[in-house]
């Protein structure tokens, strides 16, 4: 089976872009051990089984190829405040689609949540697109075998995802793609078959700070991330209550951040389509 055809596959179930990255030690494996070291209690997760994080095979040991696969969950063209008032209440809206309140004293009346929780639940997804397309792979050709990925597996999907050419990393220290902007999820399937690889993605920020500027707390420096001061980790994934001096900059964000990607230019561009996302009202 040839590495288009498994991409054609992917594009054909859902997938917004599909890369394939050849599997090996990852070279982004020790700035992830950096970035990993001294995070906050709710990121603990990060630190159990880092081996795995180095190269694909150490997780699923047949990987002998990795398909990455982009799912756009939201363009230029979505209404935001629409989609904000169509959710409803956002505590309401939370509980609904089964969302846990991390920070309730902020759920108040018109407080926003982010465009990616306002689609579906993207672990759901893109599992379900992802074992769409692997079923369409070992259909064409029965020995293949994988593992499916999204999130919460021990893979470093933003680097595999720049690797497979797919966007490089923003100083947001989000996956960028110069077609899709940042707004889409990561997936893939580790592979027992050898694919030949895309180019990494070429590209990046250039003189371009506005996200870091446009940061509420100054959580952004020099493209990294410190996850003390993010409105998205304390709003999404933190155990204890945000300091008060970070929710006096939440600025009505209640749920997830986006300021980011909002102040980033390549999401202003339209782009392609955003397939199996819409809001989840």
């Amino acid at each position: 089976m040839s590495a288009g055809r498994v991409k054609a596959l992917a594009l054909a179930a859902g997938a917004s872009e599909a890369g394939i990255v050849r599997a090996g030690d990852n070279p982004e494996y020790g700035r992830f051990l950096e970035a990993s070291a001294g995070q906050p209690g709710g990121l603990a997760y990060l630190n159990r089984d880092p081996q795995k994080r180095k190269n694909v095979s150490n997780w699923y040991a047949g990987a002998r190829s990795v398909l990455v696969c982009a799912f756009r969950y939201w363009t230029p063209e979505m209404d935001y405040q629409a989609a904000l008032a169509a959710a409803g209440d956002p505590a309401a809206f939370l509980a609904r689609t089964g969302r846990r309140e991390y920070q309730p004293e902020l759920l108040r009346p018109g407080a926003r949540i982010s465009r990616y929780a306002l689609c579906p639940d993207y672990h759901l997804v893109v599992k379900g697109a992802l074992a769409g397309i692997f079923g369409a792979i070992r259909a064409e050709f029965p020995l293949a075998e994988g593992k499916l990925f999204c999130d919460t597996s021990p893979v470093l999907e933003k680097e595999l995802a720049r690797l497979a050419g797919l966007g490089f990393r923003g100083k947001n220290t989000l996956a960028v793609s110069e077609k899709l902007g940042s707004y889409f999820f990561i997936g893939g399937i580790a592979l027992n078959l050898d694919l030949e690889p895309d180019q990494p993605a070429l590209g990046g920020c250039g003189g371009c700070s506005l996200c870091e500027r446009a940061c509420p707390t100054g959580a952004l420096k020099g493209g990294r991330l410190s996850a003390g001061l993010c409105l998205s980790y304390w709003t999404t994934q933190a155990k204890e209550k945000m300091p008060g001096e970070l929710a006096a900059r939440a600025g009505g964000r209640a749920y997830g951040c986006d300021a980011c990607q909002e102040a980033c230019p390549y999401n202003a561009v339209p782009g392609a389509a955003a397939p199996g996302f819409k809001p989840d009202f």
